[in-house]
């Protein structure tokens, strides 16, 4: 059965660089995989392993790989497993070249994780398939390969698997039209400045003094005319309250904003408001 999984369905290793290389193409076989399963089919994952290297020496012979499948995944949860190289079916034996490898016990050399299947793999031209179906239906998701081979390894592409999840999951985009209501409230405000004092016309002098008694000195008043001038700045304290939203229906299309609010007269839009 066929799927359109959002993941990658063919992975190569051939691009790798360094004094060693493990050149080999990992795809998944949608053909054979049944990755949405119906009520009486177990889910089944088949892969196709290729050779695609040169006779060098830089490039190195498949002595064993590891897909990293879900760690829930236990041995006795697959319900089948096959492995043929070159067409050729291959003998399954649990514990001596097919394995669950786990964080606590994971692959020597490569330190990778997931199913292990030792089975060596020619580098020019080798085809080696692999399929094993499980019990529980699994989200499709990516899964690390992992290769060893010529003390080599590879690791850190991804191909589609079984990661943990009991469904496929999918993305959604939806769009909703709201429109907010913002309570403004203004309050006027008068601050004085300093005041200036502006001397008028010139001082008047007077002789004499205010107390009676013999004088100990002389006074005398002075008047004098002043203009004050008082600055006062006016304007206005502008607070805002708390934000109240009208929800509209949610659709996977997108909004139309050429209608205009319902409920709320004034326009919503970043405006400059002026009093008198």
């Amino acid at each position: 059965m066929k799927a359109n999984p959002s993941c990658n369905l063919q992975i190569d290793y051939s691009g790798m660089t360094g004094e060693r290389r493990l050149p080999f193409v990992i795809s998944l076989n949608l053909e054979d995989s049944i990755l949405t399963p119906s009520e009486n089919e177990h889910q089944k994952f088949c892969y196709d392993i290729v050779g695609v290297g040169n006779d060098q020496p830089q490039d190195a012979d498949l002595s064993h790989l590891l897909f990293g499948i879900c760690p829930f995944i236990k041995e006795e949860d697959i319900v089948d497993l096959s492995v043929s190289i070159n067409d050729d079916p291959q003998t399954i034996l649990w514990g001596e070249n097919a394995e669950i490898k786990t964080a606590e016990n994971p692959d020597h050399p490569t330190g990778c994780i997931g199913l292990k299947l030792d089975f060596p793999l020619n580098k020019i031209n080798g085809y080696m398939k692999v399929c094993f179906s499980l019990r529980t239906v699994y989200t499709i998701g990516p899964v690390n390969v992992c290769l060893f081979g010529g003390n080599t390894t590879a690791t850190g592409l991804t191909v589609c698997g079984p990661v943990c999840g009991s469904s496929e999951s999918c993305e959604s985009i939806f769009y909703q039209k709201e429109s907010i209501c913002v309570p403004v409230t203004i309050t006027p405000y008068a601050t004085p400045g300093t005041a200036t004092a502006t001397c008028c016309g010139t001082p008047i002098i007077r002789q004499g003094t205010t107390c009676g008694g013999e004088q100990t000195s002389c006074t005398f008043t002075v008047t004098q005319n002043l203009c004050i001038e008082i600055p006062i700045s006016f304007g206005a304290a502008i607070e805002t309250g708390a934000a109240s939203v009208q929800c509209g229906n949610v659709s996977e299309e997108p909004c139309d904003c050429s209608e205009t609010p319902e409920e709320i007269p004034t326009e919503v839009r970043d405006r400059r408001f002026f009093l008198r």
